[in-house]
Order: structure tokens, then sequence, then C-alpha cells
């Protein structure tokens, strides 16, 4: 019965205040001040993170696939000049169908058949690797890019293939691979995969400010080879912080100042 009393109690007070407020009563303020200072500019410290896929072989027998996945942070400075690292974690995967089935002669006459299979996929232990970032933003948006360096630490891939089999493709930049099998068992055969960056110098996010908070940009694109891209990044804080400039991010934030031009 209390219970009841306190429940009406408490549903009186909430009537009498929406009454209150829809006669002009409410002590509620007609604006509110937001405090937007820490974030009056883009400049500053940045966060974000996006996926990246992508289809660079698909013949009707042979597909290749490669996706990553990654985050970043950057710091902006007051001339449109970002400095930071990116972090990705590649995947990529090898199939083969189609292919004829298989005779091969054995002793006595007797022949063995079988169905040939060709494969492959990442096998490195860490496939993450970590890269400087450098970006530019103009009034036509920002765009980033990955400084790989001139020897980047390259990822291993691995391709096994039935005996009996012969495969050839490219594998993110390693180039044309063979594969041919001989005897009994599966073949695996080891290449080096380079790392391969989500962003190109033409791919320019729109940047907004949100009301009342830190400005943000995102970046969508779809193309040939089912390319897929999507990341986005926002301003953490107004505080810049000291990066220490490579001649390689120097010159690859020199190309993409030229590239907006």
């Amino acid at each position: 019965m209390k219970r009841r009393l306190r429940l009406a109690a408490l549903f009186a007070v909430v009537v009498a205040a929406a009454i209150a407020v829809g006669c002009g009563g409410s002590d509620a303020p007609s604006e509110v001040d937001v405090d937007v200072e820490d974030f009056a500019a883009p400049a500053g410290y940045w966060e974000g993170e996006g996926t990246v896929r992508e289809t660079p072989l698909d013949d009707g027998v042979r597909t290749l696939t490669r996706n990553a996945d990654f985050e970043f942070w950057f710091s902006l400075n007051s001339d449109g000049s970002a400095l930071g690292e990116i972090t990705l974690t590649y995947e990529s995967v090898l199939t083969v169908s189609g292919l004829p089935n298989l005779s091969v002669p054995g002793v006595g006459g007797v022949s063995a058949a079988f169905d040939p299979e060709v494969g492959g996929e990442i096998t490195d232990p860490d496939p993450t690797r970590i890269f400087p970032l450098v970006g530019v933003l103009d009034e036509a948006g920002l765009v980033l890019g990955m400084v790989s360096g001139e020897e980047p630490e390259p990822i291993e891939f691995t391709i096994r293939a039935d005996p009996g089999v012969s495969a050839g493709f490219d594998v993110g930049g390693a180039g044309s691979v063979g594969v041919e099998g001989q005897g009994a068992g599966t073949i695996a055969y080891a290449i080096e995969m380079t790392p391969f960056t989500p962003f190109a110098d033409s791919d320019i996010a729109g940047v907004e400010k949100r009301p009342g908070g830190p400005y943000a940009a995102h970046f969508e694109f779809s193309g040939d080879n089912k390319l897929a891209i999507e990341w986005s990044a926002v301003q953490q804080s107004s505080d810049t912080q000291i990066v220490e400039v490579t001649d390689e991010m120097r010159d690859a934030l020199d190309a993409l100042e030229q590239a907006l031009q």
C-alpha cells in the first residue's frame, strides 16, 4: 500500500512538472552554452581507423583477395600538415577452382586419378606492420599517405599445391610466381608479399565540424577489382604533438601537397 502511495506521489510530481513546462513555468534555460574553445580549429591530435578490401586477381579460375584493417593517429598543425603513424593487419587468400582432373601413371600401368588444388594464404606469424603517416588538409578536405620506406618488411605468403599442378599469379607486389607440383604430397612454397597502402593521393576525405564538438573526417570508395575502402578520423584534442620527421616522410608530404595543387 505504501509503495502504491509513493508511486502515486511520484506520478503527481511528474504531471505537475509537465504542466509547468507547458505553461512556461520551467526553470530550464532557453539556451545552453557549449564550450568549444578546445576545438576551435582542426589543428591538434587526431585518431582514426578503417578497412580496405580488394580482389586484384579473378580470372574465373584463380581468385586472390587481400584485405587490411588499420588504425592510425596524426598531429595536424595550423598549416594543414599532418604527421603520425598507421598500424595495419593484413589478410590475403588465394583460391583456385575448375582445374581438370589429373591421371598420373603408376607402377605396373596402374594410374592414379585425383582432383588438383592450388591455394595460398598469409602464414606470417605476425601480419601486422607499422608505418609512418603523413597528410594534408586544405579547402578540399583531408588526404593521407602511408610511408612504406625503401625496404618495408615483407609478409610471408605460402602457396600450397597438389602434385602435377602448375599455377602462375601475382601476389601483392611479389611479381609473377610459378608453382609446379612434382612427386607425392602437397608442395608448399613461401613467397614475400609487399605490404600495400590503403591510401591514394586522390582520396580526399570530407572534413566537418560536429556541433559543439571536434572536427571529423570520413572517406568511402568502391571501384574496380572489388576495391572497397572506408576510413574515418576524429580530432581528439587541440594539443599538437612533436613528431620526428624522416626524409621519406618529408618526400611523401611534399608529394601529397603537389598532388593537391
